[in-house]
């Protein structure tokens, strides 16, 4: 059964419900809320995930740690711990997740929600299928991978606000 996504105009005003492959279309009119989740640890390293191969978007690039969309019904931080635990296998609480910032995509008609969570992990228990490995950077490398073409294309704007919200936490 496909997915359905809460619709929203762009300025977050919620309007109904949407199956996903309307709200993927070219130009459906509305929004949807994914939600992007950015994970670093005591040690201030950044977790990068891998897509899998059989990703049809930017298979074989490094991504953020988790990201999904959020289905009708579900609030932003149900949608997220339900994705952090899906792909990382990771089991998280709402009080784990930092709001950051609020990312709209208007080529992709996406609000797209941006949470930081700070939490040592050593295990993980990969989605296959989603993702092929993880690995934690430290800010340089991290910085240094993001901007370059193993890295998933993200809008040049967003990397920057990524990058600034890790430097901003860095310096406390």
């Amino acid at each position: 059964m496909e997915e359905i996504f809460d619709i929203y105009t762009r300025d977050g005003k919620h309007l109904g419900t949407k199956e996903k492959t309307v709200c993927h279309s070219s130009n459906p009119g509305f929004y949807h809320k994914p939600v992007w989740i950015w994970i670093i640890n005591d040690n201030n390293e950044i977790l990068v995930q891998k897509r899998a191969a059989t990703k049809k978007k930017s298979p074989n690039k490094w991504d953020m740690p988790s990201a999904g969309h959020v289905v009708a019904g579900e609030t932003v931080l149900e949608g997220a711990i339900r994705e952090t635990f899906e792909e990382l296998g990771v089991e998280t609480i709402e009080s784990d997740y930092k709001f950051m910032f609020e990312y709209i995509k208007d080529s992709s008609f996406e609000l797209a929600q941006v949470y930081l969570v700070k939490k040592n992990i050593s295990n993980f228990k990969l989605q296959e299928d989603e993702v092929s490995e993880v690995k934690w950077l430290s800010f340089d490398e991290f910085k240094k991978l993001i901007y370059s073409d193993e890295f998933a294309p993200h809008d040049m704007e967003y990397k920057d606000l990524v990058v600034k919200m890790f430097e901003d936490y860095l310096r406390g």
